[in-house]
This record gives structure tokens, C-alpha cells and sequence, in this order.
């Protein structure tokens, strides 16, 4: 047995303990980073990054089925997708380049591969042969996909870990799960000829707006086959796929038959094995490590997480998170110097779908939350997106909700299905960092027919509502789905 010492062990090697291991180190921490995966992140291989390269070839593809719209004609041709997951492996690895020239400049000694398990608060095991003693820790080893009961029991099927690693895109496709994967994954392979049924929630995504989510609901519908709140009665195997049986909505029997059945229901943390419980490190009812919001700390003073393994949902975030838990993991070693409090940051969240989703600051679901628990009435507001010109492209359809603070006129979220929801949500979540009111949005020349106008005009509406002769009906205690 090995016996190694240091001040810091990170467990982890995606976004967020990569940024944990270089802000410890930085700070002068000696560190052990740790990790029993596939080299390179998870949003490289398996997540955000290989997703959108598919969904940009995916569009690439759809695009050629919208030239009439411009009045455009071009003789037939047919689009082969053979070479596509080639492309988004060798787009994967470039990307990945960088990280594993981080990995590999890490002193050998340093940086161990294996399974870890937690013997006490300053004690792991690491494979079999070797125990490292630490003073602090950073748990940042990321989440999984789920694969249910249910789903387990069908044969050879695979999560989106495998689908990359496949030679081609499959000519048939069912995917369980309206998660952003779920989603992304099915209209892409749709767009680019597979034929795809995606089963999933009606609650599609993390969408809570009812008006935005039925938007959502039409306008994919229109564009791939979406089984929402369907009931699976049946999944046979067979020599070429699948014969899958089931109850949709309406409640009438279908039956599709496909090749390949993929499952992108949710993710789960990776924890398992890791001992986190018996050593006094709490744990939400999912599996989550529950950190102190600001600090990253857990309920174990020396032990700090970050990223996904704590629920958070963004690249972007994770990597903030393993900044600031590698800096207070360096400060807890010495115990004299105060944490560092995470800055506050607004909830920004996207599906790259066609048309985006997005979510900036509070949901609709949350603003009710915060009125019951707070008493803070608001005003839900919204508007449809009609014939709009954005980047010189024509985009139709969908709907955004705005929600703003009755007794501070303040904006406080949105929920968007839109073209153009991304661009729209970063500028809402500006907008609600900097504290701005409702009345300051209609004031500003957006251009016209730009889907800022859309946010000009439902912010309108909202001004209107909060100081019109006419009167309002915020909301404080409202009933699940009721809208202004």
C-alpha cells in the first residue's frame, strides 16, 4: 500500500475539479487531483460540446428544407449523414487538446487515476494500493446518466456516454427523456433523416410557463415526432431493433419500430462508492452533495464541492464554482483566513433547440415559490413571437413570459421559446443583475422586427399592468399554473 500526503486531494477531472486544482495550486496549496473517467471533461465528450456540433449539423441540414420560404429553389438532392459523428468526434478532440495539455503538465505523483473512496475526514483510497492523507478535499466528480429499472432491462440500449461512439447516426431512433440531451439529440438526428420519436414529460425541459411551454410543445412537434405524457406497454426486442408499443395523450395504441433505443432521462450524481455519508458529508434526497450556496463547503467544515455533483446546471457556473472551492479548500488549510464568497450570480439556462429555449432568473414555478414563501407579489406578463428579422434570418413563432416584482417594478425572470431565446436571456439576465425596472426596457430603441422588440413590447405590457388606470391582479398565493 502507497501512503501519499498533501494539503489538498481534488476528486475529479472535469470542468469544475480542473479549475478547483489550478486555483488551489495557485494559491500555493499542494494538491492530489484524482479521477477515474475518460480523460477530458464531460461537457467535451459526452455533453454541451458534441450536442451542439450535431445540432449545428443538423440545422445545416434543415436549412435546405426552407428555401421556398425565400422564395428559393434548388434541383433535388439527397443529404448523407455518414460522416457526421466523425466530425463531432474530431471537433470533440480539438476541443479537448487543451485540457488534457493541463492534465499532462501535472507532476505524475500528482495526479492518480482511480476509484475513490473516503475512510475518514482526512483519509481516502484511491484503486486498491494506494491512501492519500489530505487536510482539505474538493468533490468534483461530476454526474452520469440515469438509466432507470425499466430502461436497463432492455437490451443493448445506450446512453448518450455510447452514442458518440458510434460509426453513423442510426437510420431509426427512440429516445426517452425531454431533458435538454433528450431534446437536442432527437431533432438533431430528425433533421438529419434518422426517424426519431422522443418520449418524454409534457413539462418539457425545466419549462414551468404554460403559455411558453405550449408554445415549446407546438412548435417542436412540428419539427420532429414528440410523445409527450405517453405510456410504454411494451418494448420487444428483435433481430433489427426494437417493436415498441404505446399509449400517447390522447390515450390510443401506437407502435413504432426502430433500431436503436437511447436513453437521456436525467443524470445522477456520481457518488456512488465514495463512502461521502459515513464520513458525515451530507447528501440531498437525489444524491447531491449539499454545499454552503457562497462558500461551496459542505456539512464537513474541510470538504468543499463544485459543479454538477452539487446540481448545478451550466458549464459555466461549474467552472466558477471549482474556482472558488479550490481557493477555499487552499484557505481552509491553514484555518486563519476567510472563505471567499462566491459572487452572485443570475440563473441563466439554455436548450439549443430549434426554436431555443431559455430561462433567465427566476421561472415562473420559482416566482410563485417566492411569492408564497416571501410575499413578494408579481405580474406575469406575455408576448408571441410573429415575423421577426434577427442576424438577417426570418424567424417565426413562439412566446416569452416576463416576470417583474410588483412592489419594486424590478425584473426578476423569463422564460423564452424563441429563435433567438439564447441572445434574449443573457440580456434579461443583465438586465436583472443590474437591477433594472420594467419602465426602462420600452424606453430603449430596440430595432424593428428584432426579437428585442418582442421584449420591449412585453415589457410594455407589464408597465401598463403596474401603473395604468386599469388594474392588475398580482400574483402572491396563485394556484399551480394560474397566469396573469
Amino acid at each position: 500500500m502507497r501512503n501519499l500526503v498533501c494539503d489538498t486531494i481534488v476528486v475529479g477531472g472535469g470542468t469544475a475539479g480542473l479549475e478547483a486544482f489550478r486555483a488551489a495550486s495557485e494559491a500555493g496549496t499542494d494538491c492530489i487531483l484524482v479521477d477515474a473517467g475518460r480523460l477530458g471533461t464531460t461537457a467535451q465528450r459526452s455533453g454541451e460540446l458534441p450536442a451542439s456540433y450535431l445540432m449545428s449539423a443538423g440545422l445545416a441540414a434543415h436549412a435546405s428544407r426552407t428555401f421556398d420560404r425565400y422564395g428559393l429553389s434548388v434541383p433535388e438532392f439527397e443529404i448523407e449523414a455518414s460522416g457526421v459523428l466523425s466530425m463531432v468526434r474530431a471537433q470533440r478532440s480539438r476541443a479537448t487538446s487543451s485540457v488534457l495539455s493541463f492534465l499532462y503538465r501535472i507532476p505524475e505523483e500528482k495526479r492518480l487515476r482511480g476509484m475513490v473512496s473516503f475512510t475518514d475526514a482526512h483519509t481516502a483510497r484511491v484503486g486498491e494500493d494506494v491512501t492519500v492523507s489530505f487536510k482539505t478535499a474538493v468533490i468534483a466528480t461530476g454526474t452520469a446518466p440515469l438509466v432507470t429499472y425499466e430502461q436497463s432491462q432492455i437490451k443493448n440500449i445506450i446512453t448518450t456516454n455510447e452514442f458518440y461512439e458510434q460509426e453513423r447516426i442510426p437510420g431509426s431512433a427512440a429516445v426517452f427523456g425531454s431533458t435538454s440531451v433528450g431534446l437536442q439529440l432527437g431533432q438533431a438526428m430528425a433533421y438529419l433523416g434518422s426517424d426519431v420519436t422522443v418520449f418524454g414529460q409534457r413539462r418539457l425541459w425545466n419549462l414551468t410557463d404554460e403559455e411558453v411551454l405550449s408554445s415549446a410543445l407546438e412548435m417542436l412537434s412540428s419539427r420532429f415526432s414528440l410523445a409527450v405524457d405517453s405510456f410504454i406497454t411494451s418494448i420487444d426486442p428483435e433481430d433489427d431493433g426494437y417493436s415498441i408499443y404505446y399509449m400517447d395523450g390522447g390515450r390510443f395504441e401506437n407502435y413504432l419500430h426502430t433500431s436503436e433505443v437511447i436513453a437521456a432521462t436525467a443524470r445522477t450524481p456520481n457518488v456512488g462508492g465514495m463512502n461521502l455519508q459515513h464520513i458525515g458529508v451530507k447528501l440531498s434526497p437525489e444524491g447531491y452533495v449539499v454545499t454552503d450556496e457562497a462558500t461551496m463547503q459542505s456539512s464537513l467544515p474541510n470538504i468543499f464541492a463544485a459543479g454538477s455533483v452539487r446540481g448545478s446546471t451550466s458549464t459555466s457556473i461549474a467552472e466558477l464554482e471549482g474556482r472558488y472551492a479550490g481557493l477555499n479548500a487552499s484557505r481552509n488549510v491553514s484555518e486563519r483566513k476567510a472563505l471567499a464568497q462566491l459572487p452572485t450570480t443570475v440563473n441563466l439556462e439554455v436548450c439549443y433547440t430549434d426554436p431555443v429555449l431559455a430561462i433567465a432568473g427566476l421561472s415562473f414555478e420559482k416566482m410563485k415559490e417566492r411569492a408564497s414563501a416571501e410575499g413578494k407579489p408579481f405580474i406575469a406578463t406575455h408576448a408571441e413571437f410573429s415575423d421577426i428579422v434577427s442576424g438577417g434570418r426570418h424567424h417565426r413563432g413562439g412566446m416569452i413570459g416576463l416576470y417583474t416584482d410588483v412592489e419594486t417594478h424590478c425584473i426578476k425572470g423569463a422564460e423564452i421559446c424563441s429563435q433567438c431565446a439564447d441572445h434574449l436571456a443573457q440580456l434579461i439576465a443583465f438586465a436583472i443583475k443590474k437591477q433594472t425596472k420594467v419602465e426602462e426596457l420600452p424606453e430603449f430603441d430596440f430595432l424593428h422586427m428584432s426579437g428585442e422588440e418582442v421584449l420591449s413590447r412585453v415589457a410594455s405590457e407589464a408597465v401598463s399592468r403596474l401603473t395604468g388606470s386599469g388594474s392588475y391582479t398580482p400574483l402572491l398565493q396563485p394556484q399551480s399554473g394560474s397566469h396573469v
